[in-house]
């Protein structure tokens, strides 16, 4: 019997998501989390190579008449296979006006595909972080049950435009609406698909069922190669990503600094307040290369080139208890080894794949470094695939979206 599936995001269809790219104006760029496009359009994938799971995207556009050609959008849909379509809502992109629009849109939506499958096997996933769908599709989802989970890429209040609302930091009235609406939606699921282990304590204290799924690649990644032969001849260190202070790109920049070897290079790729510091210190010690913004794409082709690819996020800070970067399971599929900080989300069978710095400043960095760095590139190879291995097997978007559909009540063969 087909289960019926209705996911509910911000993230469109890989068409829309080009023209919607495309109608940016002058002096901006899109302004979409890539990697949580990325995230949740692996999740679809993994979904739809189910034949008996069928699929109905609806999707909220993030787009503004500050940064967007155009107010208009007029609906879309994309069947981009048998059993995936996406349904882009139709706004008009002035304030206030597009909201009521988006919130109309996923109620009648929700309410149309809720009775369209009446009777059949369903279930609604949510991306927990578009708290102003919620109300919506909850308003809906009163007229008939349906199971409904939420996943949790970050949370609310953890994010970084948001201020922490449990350090007591004062914040405006709208910000803490669109809390007291995200608890109040989160309630009302019936179950969770969490980042980290430590978000349980913080959003499900009535312990529902949940799941941890702290990120996934794209199984079709391992028709990629990575060969040593193919490496750039320099011993090149690679950064690619936000380049801010808080993401550890200070005690990256200052630790290579105080690495004394002549031989080995850091290219840093990104955008982000800290890229003034970053073009100084380029200035200066010749073996930092900063090329700015590049499209990921490009971006993973570099890192097959790399030497070794590094994340050095603080550990000391409390956010990271509810956050795995996706930038982490990035480098491990593309099969250059991994060196990152000992991330309170990271569970402990990664460790055995990449590795470590063990601190949580710029001398850490540099000791990492050191130690690290005297593998042979032979060796480096081998741990990078090895970690390549271990994500494709254990962590693709098939394996993953299975586990959401066995959450749901949809029992899958993982096969992979």
């Amino acid at each position: 019997m087909v289960l019926e599936i209705l996911y509910i995001s911000s993230v469109p269809s890989p068409r829309e998501f080009d023209l919607i790219k495309d109608r940016f104006k002058d002096g901006f760029v899109y302004g979409m989390n890539e990697s949580g496009y990325k995230f949740h359009t692996l999740i679809l994938d993994g979904m739809r190579t189910h034949q008996d799971v069928n699929i109905t995207s609806v999707v909220g556009r993030s787009v503004s008449s500050k940064t967007h050609r155009g107010i208009f959008w007029k609906r879309s849909r994309d069947r981009v296979s048998e059993n995936l379509c996406y349904d882009h809502i139709g706004l008009i992109s002035l304030p206030v006006l597009k909201h009521l629009m988006v919130g109309c849109g996923y109620f009648f939506r929700t309410l149309g595909w809720l009775r369209r499958t009446a009777g059949k096997p369903r279930a609604i996933v949510m991306d927990a972080a578009y708290v102003t769908a919620h109300p919506f599709v909850f308003a809906s989802r009163a007229f008939a049950k349906c199971h409904t989970t939420a996943i949790f890429c970050d949370i609310y209040e953890y994010m970084g435009s948001v201020k922490d609302a449990r350090n007591n930091e004062k914040t405006n009235l709208l910000r803490r609406i669109v809390r007291k609406i995200a608890t109040s939606s989160y309630a009302k699921c019936q179950s969770f698909i969490f980042l980290t282990e430590q978000m349980s304590d913080v959003v499900n204290p009535q312990h529902k069922p949940y799941i941890v799924m702290e990120g996934l690649v794209d199984v079709n990644m391992e028709e990629m190669p990575n060969r040593l032969e193919d490496k750039a001849g320099e011993q090149i260190i690679m950064y690619a990503g936000a380049l801010r202070a808080q993401y550890g790109l200070k005690n990256l920049v200052e630790g290579f600094t105080a690495y004394q070897n002549p031989d080995v290079r850091l290219w840093i790729f990104g955008a982000g307040d800290y890229a003034p510091e970053i073009e100084a210190a380029a200035a200066v010690d010749h073996r930092i290369y900063f090329g700015g913004m590049i499209p990921l794409a490009q971006a993973v082709q570099t890192e097959l080139k790399a030497t070794l690819l590094v994340n050095a996020r603080p550990i000391g800070m409390e956010f990271t208890r509810y956050s795995f970067p996706s930038k982490n399971m990035e480098y491990m599929v593309s099969g250059t080894p991994v060196l990152t900080t000992r991330l309170p989300g990271m569970p402990k069978d990664y460790y055995p794949h990449v590795y470590t710095i063990d601190g949580d400043t710029p001398r850490d960095v540099t000791l990492a470094l050191e130690k690290t760095m005297t593998n042979s590139r032979a060796q480096l190879h081998e741990k990078g695939m090895a970690a390549r291995r271990f994500v494709l097997e254990q962590k693709n978007n098939v394996v993953q979206a299975n586990r959401i559909l066995d959450l749901v009540g949809y029992k899958t063969e993982v096969t992979r």
